[in-house]
C-alpha cells in the first residue's frame, strides 16, 4: 500500500513540475522495489533497460536538488553499483542490468585508446599499450586499484599490452596512470651495425641471456631486435641497459679467425660409417646448446662442424670450430672401445627308441567265375607299420607266379594257403608277422662366437628339394613341377646382450630338423624341433632351454565280431599290432663372456688342440688300403699372433712331426725295407732315407698343448 502511494506521489510531482521544469527531476523514494526504480528511470530518461531476473531488492534514494536526465542516469548507475549490480550495453541503445559477477563475462564494448573516457559507472573495456615498462609488472601494480567485483585487468606479454575491464570512471583513472608511465622519457633506442656476425643469431643469444637475468625493480625490460636486411641490431632500454647491451654486442661481433681446424681420428674398434651419424647428431645438439659468448661469435660466421667417414682407413674426419672438435674427440674416445664378445655353446641331445609288432590272419573266397575278383573275405588293412597284405591274398588265387610277385612286396614274414575245389569254388588264407626295432642317439654341440648386441647364426645341414606344386597342360602329359629347397639340419640363431655385471641376455632360436625315413607321403617328411625364447644366464653357467620327454604306447586290434573273440581259434580271425615310441629331447646352452684377447686365445687354443688331437689319432691309425698316404695335420698352436694360417707354408712342405707321426713314418720305412729288389721303389722311400741321415732331435716335434701322449 505504501509503494502504491509512493508511485502516485512521484507521478503527481512529475506532472506538476513538467510545465516549469520539463528536463529536471527530483527523486524521493523510500524502500521502493529496485525493479520499480529501474522502470521509473527508464521512463524519465527514455532509455530501454532490460532487467536480469537475478536483480532483486529494495532501495531508498532522495535527491537534494533537481536533476536533469544525464544526472539522473549517473545517479541511477551509482545506486545500482551500491546494490551490487552493473549496467552494460547490449547493442542498439539497449541497456542490461545484471549482477556484478556476470558483468565480467558479458559482451562489453572494447574501446581504443583514442576514444575519451567519461566518469560514468557503466562497464567498459580499454586496451592500453605499455611503452616504458613491462606489462606484467605494471599489471601487478594496478590490480589493487581495480574493483574486484566487476573489474578485471590482465596483460599480454608478447605485445606488452594490458586489458582493463571496470567501471568507466575507474578505467579513466587507471589509464591516466598508464599514460604517465608511457610519458617517462627513460626508454631510448639506438642501433648497432654488425660487421662480423649475423644480426639474427646475435639477437637470439642476447635475448636468451637477458631472459636468464634478474631485472632491477622499477626498471623496464631491455629489448633487442634484429634487422636482417641491414644486419643491424636495435637496442631498447635505459642508459644503463643500453650500455650493457652495447658492450655485449661488440664482444659478440668480434672478428673470428679464418684458420681452418681439421682433425682425423683413426678408429681402433668402431666402424667409421656407423659412428659418423652418431657424431653428427651430437654436434647439432652442441651447436644448438652453445650459450657462451665466445662460441656464439663463431656461430655468426663459422659455427659449424663437418663430419665425414673414410671407410678405406676406418677414420673420422672432423673440420670446424675447435671447441666442437674437442667435444667430439671425447665422444669418439668413449665410443671407440673394444666390445665384449660372447661364445655360446649349445648341447642338443635327442635319444629315441621305436618298437613295433604285428600279427594277423586274412581270408579270401572266390566263386566259379574266372579271374581274381573275390566274392568275400576278411581284410584288416595296414598295421602300425603300414603293412597291407590284401594284395597278397588276392594273388594267391591267381596262381603261383602272381602270388610270388605279390608276397614279395609284403614286409615281415608271410605265408599263405590256397585251395581250389572241383566245382570251381576256391579259398585262400594269408598269415603275416612283422617286428621292427629302431633306436637313435643324436648329440650335437654347435658353438658360435659373436659381438655384444650382434646377431649371429650357424647352420650345419643340407638343402633338401621339396615339391611345392605342379602344372600340366592339355598338350603335355608330363607335368611341370616347382621345387623349393628347405634347410634341414642344426640351426642356431642368437643375439646376446651383456648386462651390467656378468649376466647375458640371449635371444635364441634353435632348430633341429631331419628327414623322416617314412615313405607314406608323396614327398619328403621333415622332423623339426624348434625352440625360440629369451633367457638371462650368468657368465659360464649352463642352463636348459627346453626339451621334450615323450613316451607313447599304441595298441591296435582288428577282428571279426564273435569269431575273433573265441579263445585260441580267434587268432585266425584277428590282427593285432603294438607300437612303443620313446623320445627324450633336451637343449642346453652355456654363454661365455670374452672381454680381452687373452681369454679369446685360450678358448680358441682349446678348440684348435682338440681338432689337432683328432687328426693325430687318425694319422696314427692310418688309412685302410692306402698305407703310404700321409694325412695333413695342423701345426702346433702358437697363439693368436701369429695366426695358424700364417704358420702354414705356401708350399706343401711337411710340418714338424709329432710322436704319432713318427710312428707312421716308422711303419712306412719298414714297408720300404721289405720291398723286393725287383719291385719299383716309391719316392717316399727315398725321402725317408734322406731324412734318416739328419739328427734325431731335428725331426722330433714338440708335443702340442692339451694333447696327451
Amino acid at each position: 500500500m505504501k509503494a502504491i502511494i509512493t508511485r502516485l506521489a512521484l507521478c503527481a510531482l512529475l506532472i506538476l513540475a513538467a510545465p516549469a521544469w520539463a528536463e529536471r527531476f527530483e527523486l524521493d523514494m523510500q524502500n521502493v522495489d529496485i525493479s520499480e526504480f529501474i522502470d521509473t528511470v527508464a521512463k524519465l530518461t527514455g532509455k530501454t533497460i532490460v532487467v536480469d531476473s537475478r536483480v532483486k531488492g529494495k532501495i531508498t534514494i532522495q535527491s537534494q536538488r533537481k536533476l536533469d536526465a544525464d544526472e539522473l542516469y549517473q545517479l541511477f548507475l551509482l545506486q545500482l553499483g551500491v546494490e551490487g549490480y552493473s549496467v552494460v550495453e547490449a547493442g542498439d541503445g539497449i541497456l542490461k542490468v545484471i549482477p556484478n559477477q556476470a558483468a565480467k563475462i558479458e559482451g562489453i564494448e572494447v574501446q581504443g585508446t583514442n576514444k575519451p573516457l567519461g566518469r560514468s559507472e557503466s562497464i567498459v573495456t580499454r586496451i592500453a599499450q605499455v611503452k616504458n615498462a613491462d606489462a606484467d609488472e605494471l599489471v601487478k601494480s594496478l590490480r589493487p586499484l581495480v574493483d574486484n567485483k566487476v573489474g578485471v585487468i590482465t596483460s599480454y606479454s608478447e605485445s606488452n599490452i594490458i586489458l582493463i575491464t571496470d567501471r568507466e570512471s575507474n578505467v579513466r583513472r587507471l589509464m591516466a596512470i598508464v599514460d604517465s608511465v608511457n610519458s617517462v622519457d627513460s626508454q631510448l633506442m639506438e642501433t648497432v651495425v654488425l660487421e662480423n656476425s649475423s644480426a639474427e643469431e646475435v639477437e637470439r643469444v642476447v635475448n636468451k641471456i637477458l631472459s636468464q637475468q634478474t631485472r632491477k625493480r622499477g626498471s623496464a625490460k631491455p629489448v633487442v631486435a634484429a634487422d636482417a636486411r641491414t644486419n643491424t641490431l636495435i637496442l631498447f632500454g635505459d642508459d644503463e641497459s643500453r650500455s650493457y647491451l652495447r658492450r655485449l654486442v661488440q664482444d659478440l661481433d668480434s672478428e673470428v679467425s679464418n684458420q681452418s681446424n681439421i682433425r682425423v681420428e683413426y678408429l681402433k674398434y668402431a666402424k667409421a660409417a656407423e659412428l659418423a651419424p652418431v657424431l653428427k647428431s651430437i654436434s647439432e645438439t652442441i651447436v644448438e646448446g652453445d650459450e657462451a659468448a665466445g662460441r656464439a661469435a663463431g656461430a655468426g660466421k663459422s659455427s659449424s662442424i663437418n663430419i665425414e667417414a673414410h671407410e678405406q682407413t676406418n677414420s673420422i674426419v672432423l673440420s670446424g670450430s675447435p671447441h666442437i672438435i674437442a667435444d667430439l674427440r671425447k665422444v669418439i674416445h668413449d665410443l671407440d672401445i673394444r666390445r665384449a664378445q660372447v661364445l655360446v655353446e649349445a648341447i642338443i641331445i635327442d635319444v629315441s627308441a621305436n618298437k613295433a609288432k604285428e600279427l594277423g590272419v586274412q581270408w579270401l573266397f572266390k566263386g566259379e567265375n574266372d579271374g581274381n575278383v573275390p566274392v568275400g573275405g576278411i581284410n584288416f588293412g595296414g598295421g602300425a607299420n603300414g603293412t597291407n597284405s590284401s594284395p597278397g591274398v588276392i594273388s594267391l588265387l591267381g596262381g603261383e607266379e602272381a602270388a610270388a610277385t605279390a608276397l614279395s612286396g609284403l614286409r615281415g614274414a608271410a605265408f599263405g594257403l590256397g585251395k581250389v575245389v572241383e566245382d570251381g569254388f576256391s579259398f585262400a588264407t594269408l598269415v603275416t608277422a612283422l617286428a621292427s626295432d629302431s633306436q637313435s642317439n643324436i648329440l650335437s654341440t654347435p658353438s658360435l662366437l659373436t659381438l655384444d648386441n650382434e646377431e649371429a647364426s650357424i647352420l650345419v645341414g643340407q638343402e633338401v628339394p621339396v615339391i611345392t606344386g605342379s602344372t600340366a597342360s592339355s598338350t603335355n602329359t608330363n607335368p611341370f613341377q616347382t621345387i623349393e629347397r628347405q634347410e634341414v639340419g642344426t640351426k642356431l640363431l642368437l643375439t646376446p646382450q651383456i648386462n651390467d655385471g656378468d649376466a647375458v641376455q640371449l635371444a635364441i632360436e634353435q632348430e633341429v630338423s631331419s628327414l623322416s625315413p617314412s615313405t607314406s607321403a608323396a614327398d619328403v617328411i621333415t622332423n623339426k624341433r624348434t625352440i625360440k625364447t629369451t633367457v638371462l644366464v650368468n657368465d659360464g653357467a649352463t642352463i636348459v632351454l627346453g626339451g621334450l620327454i615323450d613316451d607313447q604306447v599304441n595298441e591296435g586290434s582288428a577282428k571279426v565280431p564273435l569269431l575273433g573273440d573265441i579263445p585260441i581259434l580267434g587268432r585266425l580271425f584277428r590282427a593285432d599290432s603294438t607300437e612303443t615310441v620313446k623320445r627324450n629331447l633336451m637343449v642346453f646352452i652355456r654363454p661365455t663372456i670374452i672381454r680381452d684377447g687373452q681369454t679369446l686365445a685360450e678358448l680358441s687354443g682349446r678348440k684348435y688342440n682338440y681338432i689337432r688331437a683328432e687328426q693325430l689319432a687318425k694319422a696314427e691309425a692310418g688309412i685302410n688300403l692306402f698305407p703310404f698316404t700321409e694325412l695333413a695335420v695342423l701345426p702346433p698352436w702358437t697363439g693368436m699372433d701369429p695366426s695358424p694360417a700364417d704358420v702354414l707354408p705356401s708350399e706343401p712342405v711337411p710340418p714338424p712331426m709329432s710322436p704319432a707321426e713318427t710312428q707312421v713314418e716308422q711303419k712306412v720305412r719298414d714297408a720300404c725295407d721289405n720291398l723286393d729288389e725287383g719291385q719299383p721303389r716309391p719316392d717316399i722311400c727315398d725321402t725317408l732315407s734322406d731324412s734318416a741321415k739328419a739328427p734325431e732331435t731335428e725331426r722330433e716335434a714338440p708335443r702340442p698343448q692339451g694333447v696327451d701322449e
